[in-house]
């Protein structure tokens, strides 16, 4: 067993709430215990070889991504350059920008290099203080390509040096840029692929539900064949416009619907009673510039989750300490919500419920940051995590 002790503040995520002074005892992969520095069980202390001093900081939970698109290649930073200049989602999708753009890049790339890319930039997540990454496919639009990217992010899921993967299927991102797609032929496509997707390693299935994209009725008909997969349903909803998304989301009782920014209060409500998860990615709403129903989501009690939306046209960020600040600033939570939402929330939009928080039998996927107290999130913007611990193991 492992002692952290000398911890100035640990910010649990469960009732507990801070505790002061703490100290945790970890167990191999797990938490055995926390609590209180000094009240250590004796029959655990008697099984600490190695005690690591925390200097006084402030430890959370490893902190989880709950949206991200990391596997492509190629960039869009010419097309960046015309959103800031005034150019829509939408315009820039119709000059053949967009998703389309990365799909033909990424068709181009070999599959040993998109592996090898994809590694690399995931470890960046560790530099903000992520433990879990949820990743999706998306930027192939072709069966064999998006089954070679689930196979992917499934190897790169096994492997120790990274952090943990939570894999989404994703072939309903965009219509393809082959001639003769439409969206109601490729729909039936990515329905039929959904027991391959499972099969390959995908413990989700995502749909881009929107205006411009797959219509409500589409994506209900992909989602009931993922489920039916055993796969579990999640949804961009309303990011664009306020197409139905969400509301589909409440009725197929998906885990989670992503971005929200067109969504209403009405929607919040039926979200909430759903049990549904609102991922927010602040990112992405100052990239587009509009902002999600924050307030109605919470009023309603929907629980949320915070993500980078990381993808080659509108988010490079990797920083989930980031996007904690984001949401203090854009979202006008406060950092106690912000930083639950990128724990505990997070832990519910990828229906994982062994991390997340600091608990015992939790697995030990720790952050020691470089402040003492929470409130540095939104001084800071993008606080430095000072030692990461996945399952117990220093990786940062």
């Amino acid at each position: 067993m492992r002692r952290l002790t000398n911890i100035g503040r640990l910010f649990t995520g469960t009732p507990a709430g801070v505790i002061e002074k703490a100290s945790v005892i970890v167990d191999d992969e797990h938490i055995a215990w926390c609590g209180r520095e000094g009240d250590e069980p004796l029959e655990l202390l008697g099984y600490v070889s190695d005690d690591e001093d925390c200097g006084g900081g402030l430890v959370t939970a490893g902190l989880i991504d709950a949206h991200t698109h990391p596997v492509y290649a190629g960039d869009r930073m010419a097309e960046v350059a015309m959103r800031t200049a005034g150019a829509s989602y939408l315009d820039i999708a119709k000059a053949g920008g967009g998703i389309v753009a990365t799909v033909k890049a990424t068709r181009a790339e070999p599959l040993a290099s998109l592996e090898s890319d994809a590694a690399t930039r995931l470890k960046k997540w560790f530099e903000g203080g992520a433990t879990t990454v949820e990743a999706k496919t998306g930027y192939h639009l072709e069966r064999d390509g998006e089954l070679a990217a689930t196979r992917i992010l499934k190897r790169l899921s096994e492997r120790t040096d990274l952090p943990r993967i939570e894999v989404t299927f994703l072939a309903a991102h965009a219509l393809p840029p082959d001639r003769g797609a439409n969206f109601g032929k490729y729909a039936k496509e990515v329905a039929g692929w959904c027991g391959d997707a499972h099969e390959a390693g995908a413990r989700f299935c995502d749909v881009f539900c929107d205006q411009g994209y797959f219509s409500v009725d589409q994506s209900k008909r992909i989602l009931k064949s993922a489920a039916e997969a055993k796969l579990i349903p999640r949804i961009h909803a309303d990011e664009l416009a306020r197409t139905g998304g969400s509301r589909l989301a409440a009725e197929l009782h998906a885990v989670s619907a992503d971005h929200l920014l067109c969504a209403n209060r009405g929607d919040a409500v039926a979200l909430a009673k759903a049990g549904v998860v609102a991922t927010l990615a602040p990112g992405t709403a100052l990239s587009i510039g509009k902002l999600p129903p924050v307030k109605e989501l919470a009023a309603a009690g929907a629980a949320i989750a915070l993500g980078t939306d990381h993808n080659p046209g509108t988010s490079g960020i990797t920083s989930m300490s980031l996007v904690v600040a984001m949401a203090v600033g854009v979202f006008k939570m406060s950092a106690e919500q912000a930083l639950v939402a990128a724990t505990v929330g997070g832990a519910l939009s990828i229906s994982r419920s062994d991390r997340g928080a600091v608990a015992p039998t939790m697995l030990a996927d720790l952050v020691l940051w470089d402040a003492e107290h929470e409130g540095a999130f939104a001084w800071a913007y993008g606080l430095k995590a000072r030692r990461v611990w996945r399952g117990g193991t220093a990786i940062l």
